[in-house]
């Protein structure tokens, strides 16, 4: 690959010097001139107000851009970037009937052009006449299995790929040259061959039409009267019953149920863990309330026995007279 990137730097470099020795005396590169010419065909719509001193304004409309010719600048800054005149310069330009050319970059003329190019990649000899080295020769990498599953069917040739709507099964004949099976000779077939015998029957056919089908009248066959058969009676054996013995049931001996009476436990005495923590004593003020609140429960209590022997569910006995 490195051999054919050189092959195509050392052939393009001479033939870009040929083709900039073949612009003669002209200033600037050809490509550069076809831009100026249809900038020069755009700039006929805009117009153009002098502000002074190689400073001018080009309008049209409600759109303006200043251009200053004394230091190759414009609005639009496009100029300022490639370093060929914009439209709007263009304009200013043919508005004091002056060269556009004059006003290119300096990179973009002939000269340039052919000191780029004047350097040339010097020929070399074929890989058969380099040097061996005494280092090892790079191996090529190491396979490795690709991402997703495997393809198995093997990739087809353009020919054999769908061309004019219609699938392609079987690889084109286009280009073979076709033998005759009777002359052996090449560039026709048995049935246009001109030393084949009158005897010997052609094996084409033509393409459009189709071999006719051999019409089958069906044969019309009597149906077969089978005899009647009698069946035949077959008595049915005399089976006797068979009894089964009668079986004594077993008898479970009676279990009295007996008392196990419970160990005692004695219970366990624990130890206070903080004996010597004092439990500090509620106050009075939450004594009375919960004596109060546990009157009140009892009342309430009261209430719904009395109530309930009465009968009566209207009356809410949460609520105190």
């Amino acid at each position: 690959m490195l051999e054919e990137i050189r092959i195509y730097a050392m052939e393009r470099m001479y033939r870009m010097l040929l083709e900039g020795q073949s612009w003669g005396n002209l200033k600037i590169c050809s490509s550069i001139r076809l831009k100026i010419s249809k900038l020069k065909k755009q700039q006929r719509f805009w117009g153009v107000i002098p502000s002074g001193v190689q400073k001018y304004e080009v309008r049209i409309g409600n759109d303006g851009y200043a251009v200053d010719l004394n230091n190759n600048t414009c609005g639009c800054r496009s100029w300022q970037v490639s370093g060929i005149p914009c439209v709007y310069a263009v304009a200013v330009i043919s508005y004091l009937n002056r060269n556009a050319e004059d006003y290119v970059a300096p990179w973009f003329h002939t000269t340039m052009f052919l000191t780029c190019y004047n350097h040339t990649i010097n020929p070399l000899n074929g890989s058969s006449m380099w040097p061996e080295a005494p280092y090892m020769k790079p191996l090529p990498p190491q396979k490795r299995r690709l991402p997703g599953r495997p393809t198995l069917k093997r990739k087809k040739d353009q020919s054999e790929m769908e061309s004019k709507g219609k699938r392609r099964h079987t690889i084109s004949k286009a280009g073979s040259v076709n033998r005759c099976t009777i002359c052996r000779e090449r560039g026709h077939n048995r049935s246009t061959c001109p030393t084949r015998p009158a005897d010997v029957a052609s094996t084409s056919r033509p393409k459009n039409k189709k071999p006719k089908k051999c019409k089958v009248e069906p044969v019309q066959v009597d149906p077969v009267q089978a005899d009647p058969v009698d069946p035949v009676q077959v008595p049915a054996p005399n089976v006797e019953p068979i009894q089964a013995d009668p079986v004594d049931p077993v008898q479970v001996p009676h279990v009295e149920p007996v008392d196990d009476p419970a160990p005692h436990v004695e219970p366990v005495q624990v130890d206070d863990p903080h004996p010597n923590v004092d439990v500090p004593a509620q106050p009075v003020a939450t004594r009375k309330r919960i004596r109060k609140y546990s009157e009140r429960i009892t009342k309430i209590g009261l209430r719904r026995k009395v109530l309930k022997k009465e009968g009566s569910t209207g009356h809410n006995p949460m609520v105190l007279e």
